[in-house]
């Protein structure tokens, strides 16, 4: 087998050993602190997780262990060790041989280190390597180390969720001109996309969203959006309605919380009012980047709302109906946590890429699929988006992200440094956003 960072690039890949570089912030600041919050949680709150286990004593033993493992991982990474091979034991992904292949044929090093080596492969395998921590347990497999995180983003976010809610259910209510239609549609996908400013692992687990402030915000940054292919996109769904008579859209999902609902509220209001017939949702199948969205994180929010004020109910009702009814499905593929940029897709996974392409339209969200769509690659800023792809279009498809990481294409060179003169760190920030479509 042949390492995906192993291959011929066209230009470098972002990596952490560039100082001053965001990866190289990334790694030296924000993944130290996120595996101090995940030791410090577990350090807390050994008395209610021990609780909800069948074996105290083993659990205890469990813990320490645990607890041990990613503090030699945290000291690992800040160090600049090399990335052990993942101790793989349960055949929960399968994953391991391509794990394991990718850590030994990373680009340029015989032995892969975390400020040396791609940054979508160090990151990942972070992730990867406080799963397979919990992983190999005896007793606490399964258990979510950034769960709490997620569940108090949802109640610290009820006001502005309870307002989204309400939008989306009276614009799902009302019949509405083909005029409002598209107006309505261009409006939650700008909350869509905006909404993926809440990233908790950007903010390394802490929740920053303000209160009443969001809807508000979405209408004054529409001048923030440097690509906005949302015309193009909106002829094309037009074009959907009358070339297709079984209509699919699929959401390949960032984080839960506000972003997660900004989501399914694009898609109640393409099913309501039948522009698409059913939607699809791709999430993570393990936890994933601290706040990643997974089956367990939209069942809670949903159950959550369900029993919150009644407008948050009305949602809530809505959605887990239309899963009863299918016209939502969740879908979790483990090529999602792989350190695998999706131009290799149809060769590494070819289900999945023919299951993506049974959809008239993709949307992908945030910027861990923005990188993974462009491989982690420090690409021209006046790149193309065909060319960013590297020939990656199961389907019609449309990136929807806040820009929070330096890779980044379709924008002309003036413009960059017209932003780097307002500000250096205009890249990470999340104060800008594109909305990229490909037909």
């Amino acid at each position: 087998m042949t390492s995906t960072f192993g291959s011929c690039s066209p230009y470098p890949y972002l990596s952490a050993g560039v100082p001053g570089s965001f990866a190289y912030r990334t790694v030296k600041d924000r993944m130290p602190v996120i595996l101090t919050k995940v030791i410090d949680f577990l350090c807390r709150n050994k008395h209610e997780i021990l609780e909800s286990s069948t074996a105290e004593a083993g659990s205890i033993e469990d813990l320490k262990l645990i607890i041990g493992k990613l503090s030699q991982l945290r000291s690992e990474m800040q160090t600049n060790k090399t990335l052990r091979p993942l101790e793989i034991s349960s055949s929960h992904l399968r994953d391991g041989a391509k794990w394991n292949n990718e850590l030994i044929e990373a680009k340029d090093s015989s032995s892969p280190q975390w400020f040396s080596s791609p940054w979508l492969l160090v990151e990942c395998y972070m992730y990867r390597a406080i799963y397979c921590i919990f992983e190999n347990s005896i007793h606490l497999k399964r258990l979510d180390p950034f769960s709490h995180m997620k569940e108090e983003l949802i109640i610290s976010q009820k006001y502005v969720l309870s307002q989204l809610v309400a939008y989306t259910n009276d614009l799902s209510q009302t019949i509405t001109s083909a005029s409002h239609l598209q107006a309505n549609f261009m409006k939650l996908l700008e909350i869509s996309l905006w909404a993926n400013r809440n990233d908790l692992s950007l903010s390394g687990g802490n929740a920053e969203t303000k209160p009443g402030s969001f809807l508000d915000d979405v209408e004054q940054l529409s001048s923030h959006i440097l690509v906005n292919n949302a015309n193009e996109l909106w002829l094309y769904v037009e074009q959907v309605q009358k070339d297709f008579r079984n209509k699919e859209l699929g959401i390949i999902m960032d984080n839960s919380g506000l972003e997660m609902v900004a989501d399914l509220c694009l898609a109640v209001y393409c099913i309501s009012h039948q522009l698409f017939d059913r939607v699809i949702f791709y999430v993570k199948k393990i936890p994933w980047f601290v706040s990643d969205t997974t089956f367990d994180d939209l069942q809670w929010a949903l159950h959550y709302m369900e029993k919150d004020v009644p407008e948050m109910q009305c949602f809530a009702s809505k959605c887990l109906g239309y899963l009863d009814s299918q016209q939502f499905q969740v879908v979790e593929e483990g090529y999602f946590t792989l350190p695998l940029p999706y131009h290799v897709m149809n060769k590494e996974d070819p289900d999945l890429y023919n299951k993506l392409s049974q959809s008239q339209l993709l949307i992908f969200k945030g910027d861990l699929n923005y990188r993974k769509l462009g491989a982690d690659i420090d690409w021209p800023s006046t790149t193309t988006f065909e060319k960013f792809l590297q020939g990656f279009k199961p389907a019609p498809l449309v990136a929807l992200r806040t820009i929070k990481a330096e890779i980044i294409c379709d924008i002309p060179s003036t413009k960059v440094s017209e932003l780097e003169l307002l500000d250096k760190d205009w890249m990470t920030k999340g104060d800008y956003g594109l909305i990229q479509f490909i037909k």
